[in-house]
C-alpha cells in the first residue's frame, strides 16, 4: 500500500495588533427605517427568541408606552391584547410587531401617518406628532375560531374588537370601524342557534352585542356611501329587532339616499312613533317629505311638457282662467260712452236751454 505523507506541522505566528492613531470612528446608527421613509424606524434594544415572530392573524399581547419628542409620557399599556390584520390599534404596532421576536423589546419611531395623524389622541397628544414607543412582545398566539370558544370568551373578545370599532369611528375613520365591526360580528354570533323567542339568556346577552355591532358598522357603512351593504347590516338587526330605532331611522335615511322616498318615509315614520320627541328623526322626516314634494312638482312638470300643456303662473289662474283673459280696458271705455250717450240723450232739451 501507499504511505500516507504525514501532514507537516505548520507553525502559526502570532500577528501584534496595531493601533491606529486618530480619531474613534461613530458608532453606526442603530435604527432599522422599515420602509425607507424614516417616518416608521425601529431599533432593537433586547433581543427575543430568534425566529419566534407572530404574523397577521396571531392575537399579541405587549407592554408599549410612548413618549412625545418634549419627552412627555404618552399612550401607556402594560399589557395590550390585539389581533394582528384587525385595525384594532395604530398603523405603526400593526406593521413593527411582525418585525419582532418574541420577549424582545425594541423602540419604534413613528411619524403621524403610523401613529395618530393629524387628529391627534387629545388631550395628551396634539395632532401631527411624531411618537417614540418602546414596545415589549411578551407574547403571542394563533387567535382562535370563533366555535372553539365559550359563549364568554367569544363575548370578551367581540366586545373588544366593537369597541374599538367605535373608537375608530368617532375619530371619522369609517373603512378601520368596519373592519372592526366585522370582526367583532364574527364573535358575537352562533351559528348553531336559530334565533327567536326561546333563545337561551346567555345566548341573548351576546346576540344583544352581536346586534349593536350590526347597527354601527350599518352607520359607517353609510358614511362611506356603502348603501347597498348597509342595508344588509341593518335588515340582519332588524330581522331580529323590527322595532329598534336606530335601525329603522337608519335605513329609512338610506333609502332617501338612494331616491327610494316612499320606502324612506314609511321606516322614518315607524321610527317616529316610536321615539316621538326625536328632533333628528322629526328633521329627516321633513327633508325626505319636501324631496318627494319636488320629485312629485318635477314629474308633473315633466307630463306637462311632454302632452304640450303650459303651466298657469298662479293657482287663481288655473282655478278662474276667464278672469285673466277678460278684456277689462274694452268694456270700461265702451261703458263710459253708453252713460254719456245718456245722459245726452235724457238731459240733452235742458242743457241746450240752460246754454243759450
Amino acid at each position: 500500500m501507499p504511505e500516507v505523507e504525514q501532514s507537516k506541522e505548520v507553525k502559526v505566528e502570532k500577528v501584534e495588533e496595531v493601533s491606529v492613531e486618530g480619531k474613534d470612528e461613530e458608532p453606526e446608527d442603530e435604527w432599522v427605517d422599515i420602509l425607507g421613509s424614516g417616518d416608521l424606524k425601529k431599533k432593537v434594544i433586547k433581543a427575543g427568541i430568534v425566529e419566534s415572530r407572530p404574523s397577521k392573524g396571531h392575537a399579541v399581547v405587549v407592554r408599549a408606552s410612548g413618549q412625545l419628542e418634549d419627552g412627555t409620557a404618552v399612550d401607556v399599556h402594560d399589557e395590550l391584547t390585539f389581533t394582528i390584520g384587525d385595525c384594532e390599534v395604530i398603523l405603526g404596532l400593526e406593521m413593527v410587531l411582525p418585525l419582532m421576536d418574541k420577549g424582545e423589546i425594541a423602540d419604534v419611531y413613528m411619524g403621524p401617518r403610523f401613529a395618530y395623524g393629524s387628529n391627534g389622541l387629545p388631550p395628551s397628544i396634539p395632532g401631527d406628532a411624531n411618537i417614540t414607543y418602546c414596545v415589549e412582545l411578551l407574547d403571542f398566539f394563533p387567535e382562535q375560531s370563533p366555535d372553539s370558544l365559550s359563549l364568554d370568551q367569544r363575548m370578551e373578545i367581540g366586545n373588544r374588537k366593537r369597541e374599538r370599532g367605535n373608537w375608530w369611528f368617532n375619530r371619522g375613520e369609517y373603512a378601520k370601524a368596519i373592519q372592526c365591526y366585522s370582526a367583532a360580528v364574527d364573535f358575537l354570533d352562533d351559528a348553531e342557534v336559530e334565533y327567536g323567542e326561546d333563545v337561551r339568556p346567555e345566548v341573548q346577552t351576546i346576540l344583544t352585542e352581536r346586534l349593536k355591532a350590526l347597527n354601527n358598522m350599518g352607520a359607517a357603512q353609510m358614511r362611506i356611501e356603502a348603501y347597498d351593504v348597509a342595508l344588509k347590516s341593518l335588515e340582519a338587526v332588524l330581522r331580529c329587532q323590527p322595532d329598534n330605532v336606530k335601525a329603522l331611522f337608519r335605513k329609512g335615511k338610506v333609502l332617501g339616499l338612494q331616491g327610494k322616498v316612499k320606502d324612506s318615509i314609511t321606516f322614518l315614520k315607524k321610527a317616529l312613533e316610536l321615539e316621538p320627541d326625536s328632533r333628528l328623526i322629526h328633521q329627516e322626516l321633513a327633508k325626505i317629505r319636501e324631496k318627494a314634494r319636488l320629485e312629485a312638482e318635477s314629474e308633473k312638470s315633466l307630463y306637462r311638457r311632454m302632452l304640450g300643456l303650459k303651466k298657469n303662473a298662479s293657482q287663481t289662474e288655473e282655478r278662474y282662467p276667464t278672469l285673466k283673459n277678460f278684456p277689462w280696458k274694452s268694456w270700461f271705455i265702451s261703458f263710459i260712452t253708453i252713460g254719456f250717450a245718456l245722459v245726452a240723450y235724457t238731459k240733452g232739451p235742458a242743457l241746450y236751454k240752460f246754454f243759450l
